[in-house]
Order: C-alpha cells, then structure tokens, then sequence
C-alpha cells in the first residue's frame, strides 16, 4: 500500500505543471532551458550582509508581517521607481515567495465558485492556485498576431456576474511581453465597471528592455482594488532565498497574514535581511545582472529566428523565449519530447502556459550553452 487512499480526491489525479524531470544520470548530457533559475549567483554584498546580520542576531521570527526594516525599503523602492505608487506598512506582507504570495492572494480573497480570468499565454501555476481556492479560472486568449496585448471585446465576453478578478503578468512569463498603456487601462476600466479584483504578478519589474513596464497599480483608481505580487528571486538572483512580498488593500494584507500565520508564520529572517540588503544596493545589482540576461535573450531571440521552422516572440521583458512551432507540424508536448530524447535539450512545451503550438524556454544559461543547444536543434532541422 502506499498510502493513495488517503489522499485528498482533489489531489489524486492531480498533473504535473512543469514537464520531464532529468535523471541524475542524464544531468550531464542535457542542456536545461527549462527552468527559470538564473545561473549567476546571489551577489556577494548580500551573502556577507545576511552572514552579519544572523552573526548580529536576525535568528528569530520576524513580525508577521515581515521585518519592519525591509517593509519600509520595499516601500521607498516603489515610491521612488514609479510615479504613482503609494503604500503604507499596513499594505505589505514579506513572504516566502511569489508562488506564495499568490497561493495566499487568492486564498483570501476568493469564495467556492469565484471566477478568476487568466489571459493566455500565462504561468501554469495560476489554474492550480485557482483551484485550490475553490475558484473557477476562465482563461482569455491573446495572439502573437496581436503582439499578445489584450482586447476589450474579448476580456468582457469572459467577465460573469461569478469574475471576482483578473491576473496580469507583465512583463509575461512565458512571453516576454509588457501590456501597454492601453492594454492595461482596458484591465482597469473593466474593474473599474465591473468592481473587480486585479492580481498583479509583477516579479519581472528589473528585466523591462524596452522601459515599458506599467505597474497596474499605479493607474487611477487601482491601488484600492490591486494586489501586487513581487519577488526577490529574478530581479537580485535569490531563488533559493525564497522571499517576495504583497502590497494590497490593508484589509487583503491582514487577511493574508491570519492564513500565513497558520502555515509559516513569518518568512525566514536570514532571507528577509538578505532582501533587504538586495534593495539598498538595488542599482548595483540591476546594472550587473539585467544586461546579462538582456544580452542573452538576444542572442536566443536570433538564433532561433534563423532555425526554419520556428519564430520567436521579441520580448520587451523578462528571461524567457515563447517559440511558435506550429511549422513542424508537431504539438507542444511531442515537440519538446522530440528536443528531450534526440537532442539532449530541455524545454517547456506550451501547452500548460495555454498555447500548444508554443515551446517556452528559459535564457537563464551562459552563452556558450545557449549556443550549444541551439545548434544541436538546427543540425536536426527538418525533423
């Protein structure tokens, strides 16, 4: 026996988001451009700041909420990176993370049956935390025809009298794409008229190429119907340190701090000083970092732009390539497990991010394996 009867019935067919583990065995032959893990480390400034502060006792628990210190940091970042963006202490949650931060925006904000929109291309996980919170996801496609910017008509046919809120992601995971002004000011006025909710998965805010990242928030009208999810781990290479954060509505934030409570109580601390010394020396690390990966995706963006049969979306933001394969006449999944078993390269097929005529990759490796693997697919092409 082991153990399947005791699972939850929600959880017993329950499908993986990401796609092939890699045998230990394998590890060396495959090239990863699945996962979005940046290959540089955490810098050293906020190794040796975090290594002081637990020497300086920063061992215990935080505050629910999170440290008091880097609170009012994340605060005076977002006043002083964009017009428009107001907060109060009341308003920010230190979390274990953006999937965290996101799992618990939607836990207390949703009721059984709630209707949450998701536009397509997007990150799997959102259907699952969704669900998870006894919500509906009602997903609305955007096309690389349209340059993945968003649509009245098509985002007010999916609103019901069951819509409690819209996610946005931008810059997009998986596309790299930034909503415009217009886009995003026709996700407001509709919850604006509507009286919505918007989760704004914002993570990506460094890795803007094109300087046209618009928080939501910011809009008039948004901040008190906004829910901002914001991460560490891309913008200053912390993946491993799992700390993000919310800023919301005080009432969201307290609710979201009675469920934590009951889970992790606060995040780690050691990570919340490391964050904290990650803001104050912001500037060093985007100007280190950022062009790394700038240059990166790049490079990928022409590469496989020159590989017959595939055509890649220029982001204006983010780490990632959405590769439209619909030319090889293979779906996603048969297209990724072909690059897996014949050529030794990991990708994501598209069909969990909601487009199965799409490959996602990650341009987190240096350049020489970047360039590796792209050769491998181009010797193979034709198929």
């Amino acid at each position: 026996m082991n153990g399947e009867k005791f699972l939850a019935k929600r959880f017993q067919n329950k499908e993986e988001t990401t796609f092939k583990s890699i045998d230990e065995a394998d590890k060396a032959k495959i090239i990863n451009l699945g996962i979005g893990d940046l290959d540089v480390h955490t810098d050293e400034i906020i190794i040796n700041s975090a290594f002081k502060d637990a020497l300086n006792g920063h061992t215990h628990y935080t505050d629910p909420l999170g440290d008091l210190e880097l609170r009012q940091e994340i605060i005076n970042y977002h006043k002083s990176e964009f017009t428009n963006y107001n907060v109060n202490l009341d308003e920010v949650i230190v979390l274990s993370g953006a999937c965290h931060g996101m799992y618990l925006a939607l836990q207390a904000t949703l009721n059984p049956g709630d209707e949450v929109i998701v536009i397509a291309p997007f990150f799997p996980v959102y259907l699952d935390q969704i669900k998870e919170a006894n919500g509906t996801p009602v997903i609305v496609h955007t096309t690389i025809e349209n340059n993945y910017q968003i649509l009245k008509e098509d985002l007010e046919k999916a609103i019901s009298s069951k819509t409690k809120g819209i996610i946005i992601n931008t810059p997009s995971n998986p596309t790299g794409v930034c909503y415009s002004l217009k886009s995003l000011e026709i996700v407001a006025d509709l919850a604006k008229k509507y009286d919505l909710l918007i989760y704004a998965d914002d993570i990506y805010d460094f890795y803007d190429y094109s300087d046209s990242f618009i928080p939501i928030y910011t809009l008039e009208g948004m901040k008190e119907r906004t829910i901002s999810v914001c991460s560490f781990s891309k913008n200053f290479a912390m993946t491993g340190w799992r700390v993000g954060y919310n800023i919301g509505p005080s009432s969201v934030i307290e609710t979201i701090r009675k469920i934590n409570e009951v889970i992790v109580y606060s995040a780690s601390s050691i990570s919340q000083r490391a964050a904290l010394a990650a803001l104050k020396n912001r500037d060093h690390i985007k100007n280190s970092v950022v062009p790394l990966y700038k240059e990166r995706v790049e490079y990928s963006l022409e590469r496989i732009n020159n590989i017959p049969g595939l055509k890649a979306f220029p982001p204006q933001g983010g780490i990632y390539l959405f590769i439209d394969i619909s030319e090889t006449n293979l779906n996603s999944i048969e297209y990724s497990n072909y690059l897996f078993d014949e050529l030794k390269v990991k990708v994501i097929p598209g069909k969990p991010f909601g487009d199965d005529n799409a490959i996602r990759i990650a341009c987190s490796n240096s350049l020489e394996t970047l360039k590796e693997a792209f050769d491998r697919i181009e010797k193979k092409y034709p198929l």
